[in-house]
Formats: C-alpha cells, sequence, structure tokens
C-alpha cells in the first residue's frame, strides 16, 4: 500500500469534540489542495454483547446511535462549508485503533487524520493508547492535529536518520510545506549512544571523537540534501546532538512548527532518531501536530478482516 498522505483517499477519525473538527478542517485544505477525497468517520461501541439489554433494545440502541453519527457528521461538512468536496460517512463499531486499522486496510485509505489536545492536557480524544496504537499498527501514514493548530502549517519540521522512511517523511514534509507555503526545517539528531563502531574505529589516533563523529554526520547530512533533488535554500537544516526526542521538542519548539513529520521505523547506520518510541515521545511531548509516516514494507500486527 501507498502510505504517503499526498494521495487520493483520507480517512478522519472525529468525536464530534473541538479537536476532531480541528482534524477534519486540516483534512478539508489537504482535499482542496490535493484533490483527495474524504471518508469522515465516528466510532461507537459495539452493543451487540451487553448485558444490561435484551436483543431488541440491543440492537434498537445500536441502531438510533448509528443514525446519530451519521446526523452528526453530515453537520460538520455543513459547518465547515465544505460540502463542494468528494464527502462519504463511515460509522464504525468497536474499538477504535482496531476498526480504523480495518477500514485502511479494507479500503486502502492512504492517511489517517485524527485530532487531539497538546502536550500537558490531561483529557484527549486520542488517549496514549489509540493514538500510539495507530502510530504503532496503522498501516497508512497517520497525522494526529492539535487543537492549538487550526490552520494550514506554517511552520514543518522533518526528522531524519538517513533511513529510507526518513526520506520518505522528509519528502511528504517538504510537499506539505510547498503546498501551504510554510518553512521548512529538516533536522538531524546525533546520538552519542549509537555511534556505529566502523565510524569509532575510523578516528585517527589524538583526533577529537566528537569532531570526527560530527563531521561524518554532517557529511551525511549534506549527502541527505542532495538525494532531495530540491532548492536547498528552501531548506533549513540542523544537526544536534542529543536524546532524539528531546532534540525533536527543542527545536520544534524553538522554531515555532505547526508540523512534524517523523518516521515510525528507522533502518539507519546511526540508530535511534526513528526507532522505538521516538513518534510516541515527540506526540506525548511536543504541542504541535505530527504526521507519521510508515516504511513501503510495513505490515501490520492487527489481522485484516474481510469486507
Amino acid at each position: 500500500m501507498n502510505t504517503q498522505p499526498n494521495s487520493h483517499q483520507i480517512l478522519v477519525a472525529t468525536d464530534f469534540s473541538p479537536y476532531g473538527a480541528a482534524a477534519l478542517k486540516q483534512a478539508v485544505w489537504l482535499a482542496r489542495k490535493t484533490g483527495a477525497s474524504l471518508v469522515l468517520t465516528h466510532v461507537i461501541p459495539d452493543f451487540s454483547r451487553s448485558a444490561y439489554w435484551g436483543p431488541q433494545e440491543r440492537q434498537a440502541n445500536q441502531r438510533e446511535l448509528h443514525e446519530r453519527s451519521e446526523t452528526e457528521m453530515r453537520r460538520m461538512i455543513v459547518d465547515l462549508n465544505a460540502m463542494d468536496l468528494d464527502v462519504k460517512f463511515a460509522t464504525i463499531v468497536g474499538e477504535p485503533f482496531v476498526g480504523i486499522t480495518h477500514a485502511v486496510q479494507n479500503n486502502g485509505y492512504d492517511l489517517v487524520l485524527a485530532g487531539t489536545r497538546g502536550s500537558g492536557k490531561l483529557e484527549q480524544f486520542f488517549v496514549g493508547s489509540t493514538a500510539k496504537r495507530l502510530i504503532r499498527k496503522c498501516p497508512a501514514a497517520v497525522w494526529i492535529v492539535k487543537a492549538e493548530h487550526l490552520v494550514p502549517p506554517k511552520v514543518v519540521l522533518a526528522a531524519t536518520d538517513f533511513s529510507d522512511v526518513s526520506l520518505k517523511a522528509v519528502r511528504e514534509g517538504l510537499r506539505i510545506a510547498e503546498q501551504s507555503s510554510a518553512e521548512f526545517h529538516l533536522l538531524h539528531v546525533v546520538d552519542s549512544k549509537d555511534v556505529p563502531e566502523d565510524i569509532i574505529a575510523r578516528i585517527p589516533e589524538g583526533s577529537s571523537l566528537r569532531q570526527e563523529i560530527n563531521e561524518e554526520a554532517t557529511r551525511r547530512l549534506d549527502a541527505f540534501l542532495d538525494s532531495l533533488d530540491v532548492d536547498r535554500t528552501k531548506i533549513q537544516s540542523h544537526l544536534s546532538w542529543g536524546t532524539p526526542w528531546q532534540e525533536i521538542r527543542r527545536i520544534s519548539k524553538h522554531q515555532a512548527a505547526d508540523l512534524i513529520v517523523i518516521g515510525t521505523v528507522g533502518r539507519s547506520g546511526i540508530k535511534g532518531l526513528l526507532l522505538g518510541n521516538t513518534a510516541e515521545k515527540v506526540l506525548d511531548t511536543c504541542d504541535c501536530s505530527i504526521l507519521t509516516i510508515k516504511p513501503d514494507d510495513f505490515v501490520s500486527p492487527i489481522q485484516p478482516i474481510s469486507k
């Protein structure tokens, strides 16, 4: 599956809160820029196994909740004056991240957008579990929109560890920056705890370890920039040392970034930037929105179901 959001099918998840509305507003902007079609979805609980009602009551309550869901989603489109777009509606029954993942697997959506509060807030639409599970397990790209950022991004920060998926993420960030006339910043973080042995072995006797590692990282960053085949004056590059998620947070705050673009799995010589829980840490600690990109060979651990 093509997991890049510069494509034709976008799934927008909403809970009818202002945060879900923020995600839809971002998706409407993106659809108008790219010509993508939108599917707006709301997840409702499954009453089929409820012990509180009999079979007829369960069916009636499920039907009523489904009808309310469809009505509210249509109202959102009217309120945003987005009736010019190709928008469909889908009510999903069950656990949110599982239902959304199954919808992606069955329908080939390229991007999922969902809303959440910024860091430091106790209540979220996608509190921890759902957002992180989508980032980990949904085969599409996932754009978590923070409610504080209701307009197209004006400052985009992409992080790279020189892996294929980070190249994919950076190119997506560049496309979004171009579409929104935004500043574009590229960050590479050197994590000294993860410097490969082959680099250490090449350092001449008496040379500065940090200097040699910094020069190697600078060479790789220059080569990465060349591989993008874009006007380098449009890119503000940053080379930093430290813990990757902390540096991403620091640079994003300093540059007042609206959107961070990052891969979810990295494969590179200098490890650490996109490995493990970096994307999740960024989601937890940064107040800006985050777009996570999957590798081309990503396979979701959630088993698909028949249509």
